[in-house]
């Protein structure tokens, strides 16, 4: 019998495989080296460090793992080790470890750990759950713990295929039951004054839910960077985009790591691993909704003429209106 998960309209990919999903989970509270040793004793596997910012959970019966300090330059200070270039004559165990720790504690006081987790399908999600569990029982700090705290949890879901078509459907459905979402997530105040959830420019939204808009490969692509030159959306699909032209996203990346890969990088949730009624599933169930409205292409072309009308005859308080308008249109649970 297969696990409970919330199940998608597309349930194979292209080749006929069962689509798959991956978590991307920020939090404190937890040492890195924990962290991975919690993900060894849950899956078996490896222990790989890196660096003491940068950990591999190799070879368990799910995949590759990667635990790390979401921070660039700690890890570039940690990879380059500041300390042996700098011909400071150091005793080991006395300054430069009180330094290395001082400046771990400073770290995480501020940056969140991440988990990487390996892709699996949609339909085993309820293997991850244990690992939610074991981090909840080790006292994981979430989004809510402290007014620093921009963490989030990122999804990583298998497009169907990589057509045109079908990946501005599903980018359609996204912009359009954005606003319910925003209101229904509960987005925490400090994730959104970061700038890591931008939301898409509004004349971007109206070029992509236009009924005209019928763009090839690459004008999708140009369009879509032209807007959004940033990985910092709700929905990125720069990994995606990726997948078609990756030299051309790398020149407006600008060193920016992008990893291709055939997946929509949902970025929008807050990260409540210290909420004990919460679970992976509940989440990727919001965003079933866009995958649902994708599917439904009458619905999706009426929402969007709807949309444009209704944002430009309304002046004021447009997004809470629409998100009211989606719940009723699309029959959702308030």
């Amino acid at each position: 019998m297969a696990d409970p998960y919330p199940s998608p309209p597309v349930k194979t990919n292209s080749e006929g495989n069962p689509r798959n999903v991956g978590f991307e989970l920020e939090f404190a509270g937890i040492s890195i080296t924990k962290t991975a040793q919690i993900i060894c004793n849950l899956f078996g596997g490896s222990i790989k460090q890196n660096n003491r910012y940068d950990v591999q959970v190799t070879d368990t019966e799910l995949g590759h793992f990667t635990v790390e300090l979401d921070a660039r330059v700690l890890q570039k200070i940690a990879r380059q080790d500041v300390f042996d270039t700098s011909n400071l004559d150091l005793e080991e165990g006395s300054f430069r470890k009180s330094v290395e720790e001082m400046i771990d504690k400073l770290a995480m006081s501020v940056v969140p750990i991440e988990i990487v987790m390996p892709p699996i399908p949609l339909n085993k999600l309820s293997r991850l759950e244990v690992l939610r569990r074991a981090l909840q029982e080790n006292r994981a700090e979430g989004t809510k713990a402290s007014l620093v705290h921009a963490f989030g949890m990122h999804i990583n879901v298998e497009a169907p295929d990589l057509r045109t078509p079908t990946l501005l459907r599903y980018l359609r459905a996204f912009l359009l039951v954005y606003p319910w979402l925003l209101s229904k997530l509960n987005i925490d105040i400090s994730r959104r004054i970061s700038p890591f959830v931008d939301p898409f420019p509004e004349r971007y939204v109206r070029n992509i839910l236009d009924p005209k808009y019928d763009p090839d490969k690459a004008q999708f692509v140009e369009d879509y960077l032209k807007f959004n030159p940033s990985r910092n959306r709700p929905l990125d699909m720069m990994p995606i985009l990726g997948m078609h032209n990756s030299e051309r996203v790398q020149q407006v990346m600008k060193g920016e790591k992008n990893r291709p890969r055939p997946t929509f990088h949902y970025r929008l949730p807050n990260s409540r691993i210290d909420d004990e009624s919460w679970r992976f599933t509940e989440e990727l169930a919001y965003w079933m909704v866009a995958e649902q409205l994708a599917e439904d292409q009458e619905m999706l072309q009426k929402l969007s003429r709807l949309y444009l009308v209704r944002d430009r005859d309304t002046l004021l308080s447009f997004h809470k209106e629409w998100a009211q308008t989606i719940a009723i249109l699309l029959d959702l649970d308030e």
